[in-house]
Protein backbone atom coordinates (compact mmCIF):
# COMPACT_ATOMS: atom_id res chain seq x y z
CA UNK A 1 0.00 0.00 0.00
CA UNK A 2 3.05 2.30 0.99
CA UNK A 3 3.89 2.52 -3.00
CA UNK A 4 0.43 3.50 -3.86
CA UNK A 5 0.79 6.99 -2.27
CA UNK A 6 3.30 8.52 -4.31
CA UNK A 7 1.36 7.62 -7.62
CA UNK A 8 -1.97 9.13 -5.70
CA UNK A 9 -0.05 12.50 -4.77
CA UNK A 10 1.82 13.18 -7.77
CA UNK A 11 -1.67 12.40 -9.98
CA UNK A 12 -3.43 15.37 -7.32
CA UNK A 13 -1.13 17.62 -8.24
CA UNK A 14 -2.04 17.84 -12.08
CA UNK A 15 -5.62 17.24 -10.76
CA UNK A 16 -6.15 20.12 -8.93
CA UNK A 17 -4.93 22.38 -11.70
CA UNK A 18 -7.48 25.04 -12.53
CA UNK A 19 -8.43 26.99 -15.85
CA UNK A 20 -5.86 29.86 -15.21
CA UNK A 21 -3.21 26.99 -15.43
CA UNK A 22 -3.04 27.48 -18.69
CA UNK A 23 -1.00 31.15 -18.29
CA UNK A 24 1.97 29.85 -16.78
CA UNK A 25 2.15 28.37 -20.32
CA UNK A 26 1.91 31.16 -21.71
CA UNK A 27 4.49 33.07 -19.23
CA UNK A 28 6.93 30.14 -20.14
CA UNK A 29 7.08 30.26 -23.72
CA UNK A 30 6.84 34.15 -23.97
CA UNK A 31 4.06 33.63 -26.54
CA UNK A 32 1.58 36.09 -24.40
CA UNK A 33 3.32 39.23 -22.80
CA UNK A 34 -0.32 40.29 -22.12
CA UNK A 35 -3.51 38.48 -21.18
CA UNK A 36 -6.76 40.00 -19.28
CA UNK A 37 -10.24 38.48 -18.46
CA UNK A 38 -13.76 38.95 -18.80
CA UNK A 39 -16.94 37.28 -18.05
CA UNK A 40 -16.48 33.69 -19.33
CA UNK A 41 -13.55 35.32 -22.04
CA UNK A 42 -9.60 35.49 -21.64
CA UNK A 43 -8.07 37.68 -24.52
CA UNK A 44 -4.84 36.05 -25.57
CA UNK A 45 -2.91 38.93 -27.21
CA UNK A 46 0.16 37.04 -29.67
CA UNK A 47 3.58 38.21 -30.62
CA UNK A 48 2.14 38.64 -33.90
CA UNK A 49 3.13 40.78 -36.95
CA UNK A 50 0.89 43.16 -38.85
CA UNK A 51 -1.86 41.48 -40.10
CA UNK A 52 -1.25 40.07 -43.72
CA UNK A 53 -2.08 42.06 -46.58
CA UNK A 54 -5.59 41.32 -48.30
CA UNK A 55 -3.49 41.52 -52.12
CA UNK A 56 -0.21 39.66 -53.02
CA UNK A 57 2.53 41.10 -55.15
CA UNK A 58 3.62 38.83 -57.52
CA UNK A 59 7.43 37.42 -56.89
CA UNK A 60 10.01 37.91 -59.72
CA UNK A 61 9.67 34.86 -62.54
CA UNK A 62 12.02 31.97 -62.49
CA UNK A 63 14.44 32.27 -64.78
CA UNK A 64 16.05 29.13 -67.11
CA UNK A 65 18.77 27.17 -65.13
CA UNK A 66 22.02 27.42 -67.15
CA UNK A 67 22.02 23.52 -66.62
CA UNK A 68 19.32 22.97 -67.20
CA UNK A 69 20.34 20.61 -70.94
CA UNK A 70 16.78 20.95 -71.86
CA UNK A 71 16.30 24.86 -72.37
CA UNK A 72 12.68 24.63 -71.54
CA UNK A 73 10.63 27.31 -71.41
CA UNK A 74 9.87 29.13 -68.22
CA UNK A 75 6.57 30.99 -67.62
CA UNK A 76 8.23 34.76 -68.02
CA UNK A 77 9.15 32.96 -70.91
CA UNK A 78 5.49 31.61 -72.26
CA UNK A 79 4.25 35.26 -70.57
CA UNK A 80 6.25 37.39 -73.45
CA UNK A 81 4.40 35.20 -75.96
CA UNK A 82 1.08 35.20 -74.54
CA UNK A 83 -1.51 38.08 -75.93
CA UNK A 84 -1.63 41.49 -74.52
CA UNK A 85 -3.77 42.50 -71.41
CA UNK A 86 -7.20 42.32 -71.93
CA UNK A 87 -6.69 39.46 -74.57
CA UNK A 88 -5.85 36.57 -72.16
CA UNK A 89 -7.95 33.53 -72.34
CA UNK A 90 -7.89 30.62 -69.75
CA UNK A 91 -5.73 28.55 -72.09
CA UNK A 92 -3.07 31.14 -72.17
CA UNK A 93 -2.74 31.32 -68.07
CA UNK A 94 -2.50 28.00 -68.62
CA UNK A 95 0.02 27.48 -70.99
CA UNK A 96 2.17 30.23 -69.68
CA UNK A 97 1.80 28.75 -66.18
CA UNK A 98 2.70 25.02 -67.90
CA UNK A 99 -0.72 23.24 -66.25
CA UNK A 100 -3.50 22.14 -67.68
CA UNK A 101 -6.55 24.30 -68.63
CA UNK A 102 -8.33 22.42 -65.39
CA UNK A 103 -5.85 23.05 -63.55
CA UNK A 104 -5.52 26.73 -64.40
CA UNK A 105 -9.29 27.07 -63.47
CA UNK A 106 -9.12 25.35 -59.78
CA UNK A 107 -6.50 27.66 -59.12
CA UNK A 108 -8.18 30.62 -59.98
CA UNK A 109 -11.56 29.78 -59.01
CA UNK A 110 -10.20 28.80 -55.07
CA UNK A 111 -10.67 24.79 -55.68
CA UNK A 112 -8.93 22.28 -53.79
CA UNK A 113 -6.37 19.39 -55.21
CA UNK A 114 -3.63 22.17 -56.46
CA UNK A 115 -0.18 22.06 -55.61
CA UNK A 116 1.04 25.61 -54.30
CA UNK A 117 3.65 25.38 -56.35
CA UNK A 118 1.13 25.29 -59.58
CA UNK A 119 -1.46 27.50 -57.76
CA UNK A 120 1.49 30.15 -57.34
CA UNK A 121 2.50 29.42 -61.10
CA UNK A 122 -1.15 30.14 -62.19
CA UNK A 123 -1.36 33.39 -60.25
CA UNK A 124 1.56 34.69 -61.37
CA UNK A 125 0.85 33.76 -64.75
CA UNK A 126 -2.57 35.69 -64.92
CA UNK A 127 -1.15 38.55 -63.48
CA UNK A 128 1.51 38.74 -65.83
CA UNK A 129 -1.37 38.36 -68.73
CA UNK A 130 -3.61 40.86 -67.47
CA UNK A 131 -6.28 37.84 -66.95
CA UNK A 132 -9.08 38.98 -65.05
CA UNK A 133 -8.71 37.77 -61.34
CA UNK A 134 -10.72 38.46 -58.47
CA UNK A 135 -9.00 39.11 -55.19
CA UNK A 136 -10.40 36.28 -53.48
CA UNK A 137 -8.44 34.01 -56.12
CA UNK A 138 -4.74 35.28 -54.86
CA UNK A 139 -5.47 36.22 -51.84
CA UNK A 140 -7.64 33.87 -49.11
CA UNK A 141 -9.33 35.05 -46.72
CA UNK A 142 -7.75 36.55 -44.25
CA UNK A 143 -7.90 35.42 -40.76
CA UNK A 144 -6.96 37.95 -38.15
CA UNK A 145 -8.12 36.25 -35.10
CA UNK A 146 -9.74 32.93 -33.84
CA UNK A 147 -11.77 32.03 -30.84
CA UNK A 148 -11.10 28.99 -29.47
CA UNK A 149 -14.10 27.65 -27.71
CA UNK A 150 -14.18 24.84 -24.78
CA UNK A 151 -15.81 24.02 -21.14
CA UNK A 152 -13.88 25.02 -18.57
CA UNK A 153 -13.21 21.59 -17.49
CA UNK A 154 -11.14 20.91 -20.45
CA UNK A 155 -9.33 23.92 -20.10
CA UNK A 156 -8.41 23.08 -16.79
CA UNK A 157 -7.38 19.68 -17.68
CA UNK A 158 -3.87 20.79 -18.32
CA UNK A 159 -1.93 17.44 -18.51
CA UNK A 160 -3.59 16.74 -21.56
CA UNK A 161 -4.99 19.56 -23.02
CA UNK A 162 -2.17 21.73 -22.24
CA UNK A 163 -0.10 20.62 -25.12
CA UNK A 164 -3.11 21.49 -27.63
CA UNK A 165 -3.38 25.02 -26.49
CA UNK A 166 0.13 25.72 -26.53
CA UNK A 167 0.27 24.07 -30.22
CA UNK A 168 -2.86 25.96 -31.27
CA UNK A 169 -1.07 29.73 -29.96
CA UNK A 170 2.22 29.06 -31.43
CA UNK A 171 1.03 28.17 -34.52
CA UNK A 172 -1.47 31.15 -34.32
CA UNK A 173 1.53 33.29 -33.55
CA UNK A 174 3.31 31.98 -36.08
CA UNK A 175 0.58 32.71 -38.73
CA UNK A 176 -0.36 36.50 -37.07
CA UNK A 177 -3.21 35.44 -35.85
CA UNK A 178 -4.67 36.46 -32.09
CA UNK A 179 -6.42 34.04 -29.77
CA UNK A 180 -9.71 34.67 -27.98
CA UNK A 181 -11.11 31.81 -25.40
CA UNK A 182 -13.92 31.62 -24.57
CA UNK A 183 -15.67 29.50 -22.01
CA UNK A 184 -18.22 27.24 -22.79
CA UNK A 185 -21.23 27.18 -20.86
CA UNK A 186 -22.25 23.26 -20.41
CA UNK A 187 -25.79 23.74 -19.47
CA UNK A 188 -26.17 26.61 -22.54
CA UNK A 189 -23.46 26.24 -24.72
CA UNK A 190 -25.41 28.29 -27.27
CA UNK A 191 -25.66 31.08 -24.97
CA UNK A 192 -21.56 31.37 -24.21
CA UNK A 193 -21.38 33.65 -27.38
CA UNK A 194 -23.00 36.93 -25.28
CA UNK A 195 -19.64 37.61 -23.64
CA UNK A 196 -17.32 37.89 -26.84
CA UNK A 197 -17.86 41.68 -27.64
CA UNK A 198 -17.87 40.41 -31.46
CA UNK A 199 -19.39 36.85 -33.06
CA UNK A 200 -16.35 34.50 -33.94
CA UNK A 201 -14.78 35.25 -37.18
CA UNK A 202 -13.09 31.73 -37.12
CA UNK A 203 -13.55 28.91 -34.52
CA UNK A 204 -11.99 26.29 -32.66
CA UNK A 205 -14.16 24.36 -30.58
CA UNK A 206 -11.68 21.78 -28.30
CA UNK A 207 -12.95 18.82 -26.56
CA UNK A 208 -16.61 20.17 -26.92
CA UNK A 209 -19.52 17.90 -28.30
CA UNK A 210 -21.40 20.96 -29.35
CA UNK A 211 -23.81 20.22 -32.24
CA UNK A 212 -25.64 23.19 -31.76
CA UNK A 213 -23.02 25.35 -31.70
CA UNK A 214 -21.36 23.76 -35.20
CA UNK A 215 -24.93 24.64 -36.46
CA UNK A 216 -25.00 28.07 -35.07
CA UNK A 217 -21.01 29.30 -36.49
CA UNK A 218 -21.68 27.19 -39.90
CA UNK A 219 -25.29 29.51 -40.36
CA UNK A 220 -22.82 32.47 -40.38
CA UNK A 221 -20.30 30.69 -42.49
CA UNK A 222 -17.42 31.20 -39.59
CA UNK A 223 -14.87 28.90 -40.48
CA UNK A 224 -14.36 26.59 -38.00
CA UNK A 225 -12.46 23.15 -36.71
CA UNK A 226 -13.21 20.77 -34.05
CA UNK A 227 -10.06 19.63 -32.23
CA UNK A 228 -10.13 16.59 -30.32
CA UNK A 229 -13.92 15.76 -31.55
CA UNK A 230 -16.21 14.39 -34.38
CA UNK A 231 -19.06 16.30 -36.30
CA UNK A 232 -20.97 13.31 -37.64
CA UNK A 233 -23.25 16.06 -39.96
CA UNK A 234 -19.57 16.36 -41.84
CA UNK A 235 -20.40 20.19 -41.84
CA UNK A 236 -16.61 21.74 -40.14
CA UNK A 237 -13.43 19.37 -40.40
CA UNK A 238 -11.82 17.87 -37.63
CA UNK A 239 -8.04 17.04 -35.88
CA UNK A 240 -8.13 14.10 -33.70
CA UNK A 241 -5.27 11.70 -32.49
CA UNK A 242 -6.21 8.10 -34.63
CA UNK A 243 -7.80 6.79 -31.64
CA UNK A 244 -9.43 3.90 -33.53
CA UNK A 245 -5.59 2.81 -34.31
CA UNK A 246 -4.68 3.74 -30.77
CA UNK A 247 -6.80 1.20 -29.09
CA UNK A 248 -5.99 -1.19 -31.68
CA UNK A 249 -1.84 -0.86 -31.28
CA UNK A 250 -2.63 -0.98 -27.48
CA UNK A 251 -4.62 -4.93 -27.69
CA UNK A 252 -2.21 -5.77 -30.77
CA UNK A 253 0.70 -5.34 -28.20
CA UNK A 254 -0.99 -7.19 -25.34
CA UNK A 255 -1.83 -10.08 -27.73
CA UNK A 256 1.30 -10.24 -29.09
CA UNK A 257 2.65 -10.86 -25.64
CA UNK A 258 0.07 -13.68 -25.52
CA UNK A 259 -2.71 -12.38 -23.73
CA UNK A 260 -6.25 -13.56 -24.56
CA UNK A 261 -8.33 -12.85 -21.69
CA UNK A 262 -7.82 -8.59 -21.90
CA UNK A 263 -10.50 -6.94 -20.59
CA UNK A 264 -10.99 -3.27 -21.72
CA UNK A 265 -11.89 -0.27 -19.00
CA UNK A 266 -14.02 2.29 -20.06
CA UNK A 267 -17.00 4.65 -20.55
CA UNK A 268 -17.43 5.60 -24.28
CA UNK A 269 -19.36 8.73 -23.32
CA UNK A 270 -17.86 10.42 -26.13
CA UNK A 271 -16.97 9.19 -29.90
CA UNK A 272 -13.47 9.91 -29.55
CA UNK A 273 -13.42 6.93 -26.71
CA UNK A 274 -15.84 4.88 -28.69
CA UNK A 275 -13.19 4.99 -31.37
CA UNK A 276 -10.67 2.97 -28.79
CA UNK A 277 -13.23 0.91 -27.97
CA UNK A 278 -13.80 0.29 -32.02
CA UNK A 279 -9.88 -0.05 -32.29
CA UNK A 280 -9.69 -2.93 -29.14
CA UNK A 281 -12.56 -5.00 -31.02
CA UNK A 282 -11.23 -5.10 -34.24
CA UNK A 283 -7.91 -6.08 -32.77
CA UNK A 284 -9.62 -8.99 -30.82
CA UNK A 285 -11.08 -10.15 -34.24
CA UNK A 286 -7.14 -11.03 -35.60
CA UNK A 287 -6.25 -14.15 -33.46
CA UNK A 288 -10.57 -14.98 -33.87
CA UNK A 289 -11.43 -14.19 -30.42
CA UNK A 290 -15.13 -13.22 -30.19
CA UNK A 291 -15.99 -9.92 -28.63
CA UNK A 292 -18.34 -10.41 -25.97
CA UNK A 293 -19.08 -6.97 -24.08
CA UNK A 294 -19.88 -8.80 -20.51
CA UNK A 295 -16.61 -10.42 -20.99
CA UNK A 296 -14.39 -8.15 -22.44
CA UNK A 297 -15.59 -4.43 -20.83
CA UNK A 298 -15.25 -2.70 -17.95
CA UNK A 299 -17.77 0.12 -17.89
CA UNK A 300 -16.97 2.99 -15.33
CA UNK A 301 -20.41 4.07 -15.26
CA UNK A 302 -19.76 7.91 -15.88
CA UNK A 303 -17.50 10.17 -16.73
CA UNK A 304 -16.56 11.13 -13.77
CA UNK A 305 -15.30 7.85 -12.72
CA UNK A 306 -12.67 8.33 -15.64
CA UNK A 307 -10.17 9.21 -13.04
CA UNK A 308 -7.95 7.92 -10.46
CA UNK A 309 -11.05 6.72 -8.33
CA UNK A 310 -11.93 4.17 -10.82
CA UNK A 311 -9.29 1.95 -8.52
CA UNK A 312 -12.41 1.12 -6.25
CA UNK A 313 -14.47 -0.15 -9.43
CA UNK A 314 -11.63 -2.06 -10.82
CA UNK A 315 -11.25 -3.34 -7.65
CA UNK A 316 -14.56 -4.83 -6.82
CA UNK A 317 -14.14 -6.13 -10.77
CA UNK A 318 -11.26 -7.97 -10.05
CA UNK A 319 -12.30 -9.55 -6.66
CA UNK A 320 -15.82 -10.55 -8.43
CA UNK A 321 -14.23 -12.48 -10.84
CA UNK A 322 -12.96 -16.14 -10.30
CA UNK A 323 -10.02 -15.76 -12.26
CA UNK A 324 -8.69 -12.18 -12.97
CA UNK A 325 -7.59 -11.19 -16.76
CA UNK A 326 -4.34 -10.95 -17.61
CA UNK A 327 -4.36 -7.75 -19.29
CA UNK A 328 -6.32 -4.58 -18.65
CA UNK A 329 -6.49 -1.75 -21.34
CA UNK A 330 -7.83 1.24 -20.39
CA UNK A 331 -9.09 4.24 -21.68
CA UNK A 332 -6.33 6.62 -20.39
CA UNK A 333 -3.02 6.72 -18.21
CA UNK A 334 -5.42 7.97 -15.25
CA UNK A 335 -8.03 5.16 -15.54
CA UNK A 336 -3.91 2.97 -15.91
CA UNK A 337 -3.28 4.76 -12.51
CA UNK A 338 -6.09 3.70 -10.69
CA UNK A 339 -5.74 -0.14 -12.37
CA UNK A 340 -2.31 -0.29 -11.13
CA UNK A 341 -3.35 0.42 -7.56
CA UNK A 342 -6.93 -1.59 -7.46
CA UNK A 343 -4.07 -4.21 -8.63
CA UNK A 344 -1.81 -3.98 -5.78
CA UNK A 345 -4.80 -3.72 -3.04
CA UNK A 346 -5.63 -7.22 -4.18
CA UNK A 347 -2.67 -8.28 -3.50
CA UNK A 348 -1.49 -8.64 -7.13
CA UNK A 349 1.34 -7.54 -9.09
CA UNK A 350 2.05 -5.98 -12.33
CA UNK A 351 2.79 -6.90 -14.43
CA UNK A 352 3.48 -10.24 -13.40
CA UNK A 353 0.01 -11.18 -12.31
CA UNK A 354 -1.79 -8.61 -14.77
CA UNK A 355 -0.61 -6.16 -17.39
CA UNK A 356 -1.52 -2.66 -17.77
CA UNK A 357 -1.51 -0.58 -21.03
CA UNK A 358 -2.97 3.44 -20.73
CA UNK A 359 -3.77 5.65 -23.08
CA UNK A 360 -2.41 9.21 -23.96
CA UNK A 361 1.21 9.83 -23.05
CA UNK A 362 1.17 11.33 -20.31
CA UNK A 363 3.76 11.93 -17.93
CA UNK A 364 2.66 10.83 -15.02
CA UNK A 365 2.06 7.43 -16.17
CA UNK A 366 6.07 7.17 -17.49
CA UNK A 367 6.54 8.04 -13.36
CA UNK A 368 4.45 5.73 -11.58
CA UNK A 369 5.61 2.47 -10.20
CA UNK A 370 6.07 0.34 -12.33
CA UNK A 371 5.71 2.61 -15.68
CA UNK A 372 2.84 2.32 -17.33
CA UNK A 373 2.94 1.54 -21.08
CA UNK A 374 0.60 4.01 -23.20
CA UNK A 375 -0.15 4.87 -26.18
CA UNK A 376 1.81 8.67 -27.05
CA UNK A 377 -0.14 11.68 -28.76
CA UNK A 378 1.81 14.44 -29.81
CA UNK A 379 -0.45 16.77 -28.77
CA UNK A 380 1.11 19.85 -29.49
CA UNK A 381 0.82 18.28 -33.34
CA UNK A 382 -2.93 18.46 -32.97
CA UNK A 383 -2.75 21.93 -32.24
CA UNK A 384 -0.84 22.77 -34.81
CA UNK A 385 -2.56 20.84 -36.83
CA UNK A 386 -5.83 22.69 -36.02
CA UNK A 387 -4.32 26.00 -37.08
CA UNK A 388 -3.43 24.75 -40.41
CA UNK A 389 -6.62 23.24 -41.06
CA UNK A 390 -8.39 26.59 -40.19
CA UNK A 391 -6.85 28.54 -42.37
CA UNK A 392 -7.33 26.30 -45.32
CA UNK A 393 -11.08 26.12 -44.63
CA UNK A 394 -10.86 30.43 -44.63
CA UNK A 395 -8.94 30.08 -47.83
CA UNK A 396 -11.39 27.27 -48.82
CA UNK A 397 -14.57 27.75 -47.74
CA UNK A 398 -16.59 25.61 -49.88
CA UNK A 399 -13.89 22.61 -49.78
CA UNK A 400 -15.08 19.18 -48.36
CA UNK A 401 -14.62 19.36 -45.01
CA UNK A 402 -11.52 16.80 -43.40
CA UNK A 403 -11.17 14.26 -40.82
CA UNK A 404 -7.47 14.36 -39.66
CA UNK A 405 -6.19 12.30 -37.61
CA UNK A 406 -2.57 12.45 -35.69
CA UNK A 407 -0.97 9.46 -35.62
CA UNK A 408 -0.41 7.89 -32.59
CA UNK A 409 2.85 5.57 -30.96
CA UNK A 410 2.96 2.89 -28.70
CA UNK A 411 5.28 3.28 -26.11
CA UNK A 412 6.47 -0.04 -24.23
CA UNK A 413 7.27 0.76 -20.63
CA UNK A 414 7.36 -2.22 -17.28
CA UNK A 415 3.76 -2.18 -16.49
CA UNK A 416 3.31 -5.53 -19.63
CA UNK A 417 4.76 -8.86 -19.79
CA UNK A 418 4.07 -12.17 -20.92
CA UNK A 419 0.70 -13.89 -18.93
CA UNK A 420 2.17 -16.62 -16.73
CA UNK A 421 0.35 -19.25 -18.21
CA UNK A 422 2.65 -18.69 -21.32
Amino acid sequence: MAQNFPIINLFSIISTFSIFSIFSIYWKSNIIPACYSTKNMLILETNKPNPRERTMTPSPSPQVDPSDPTGAETPADLADKAPLSGKAKLQDVARAAGVSVGTASKALNRKTGVSKRNRTAVLKAAIQLGYAVEEEAYSPKALSNVTLLSYGRMLGNDAFYGDIVDGIVEEASREGLSVEICILDESQPDQSFQSLSTFPKSAIIMGADVPGVVQMLGSKNVATVLVNGIDPQMQVSSVSPDYYYGGWLATKHLLDLGHRDIVHITHAYRESITQRESGFRDALETVDITFDFDQHILDLGSPDMISVAASSIIRDFIKARKTPPTAFFCMSDVVALGAVQAIKECGLSVPDDISVVGFDGLAVGAHSIPPIASINIDRKQVGVAAVKTLLERGAFPTSPAKRIGIGVELVDRRSCAAPRNN
